[in-house]
């Protein structure tokens, strides 16, 4: 999410369009959560050299867990990042009665619009100190 959000500054030619947007959010994000993905899950299969069959057990079923939460994140969360995108980034309740109406503007139209009126981004503390 944070790279998403950090996406609606970077100006028009990340956010001709939402598919534009989203390939940039994955090539920001997705290498960071490939490498601590695959290094947490070959920690747990370092299990495999333990005498004790808990211990290697437990492992294995930790390192198949990392690796199926890798792949539905690099899934199923774009799903749900579109969706509320689309949805509910622009609506002020979270139980909106009007979920089913797309926003409109979109959240990516708009940024589009307040980076060409010079309207800076909001941004978090950290993202701050890091600039």
């Amino acid at each position: 999410m944070d790279s998403y959000k950090q996406s609606a500054g970077m100006g028009p030619e990340v956010l001709k369009d939402l598919e534009t947007r989203m390939s940039w959010v994955y090539r920001r994000s997705g290498s960071a959560m490939l490498l601590t993905s695959a290094t947490t899950c070959l920690a747990f299969l370092t299990t495999l050299f333990s005498p004790i069959a808990g211990t290697r057990s437990f492992g294995v079923f930790a390192a198949f867990v990392i690796l199926l939460d890798y792949v539905l994140v690099m899934t199923l969360f774009c799903t749900s990042v579109v969706i509320y995108h689309d949805r509910f980034e622009t609506k002020k309740w979270c139980c909106n009665c009007s979920f089913w109406s797309k926003c409109d503007p979109t959240p990516t139209e708009k940024a589009i619009e307040d980076y060409q009126n010079g309207v800076e981004l909001k941004t978090d503390p950290i993202s701050r100190f890091f600039k």
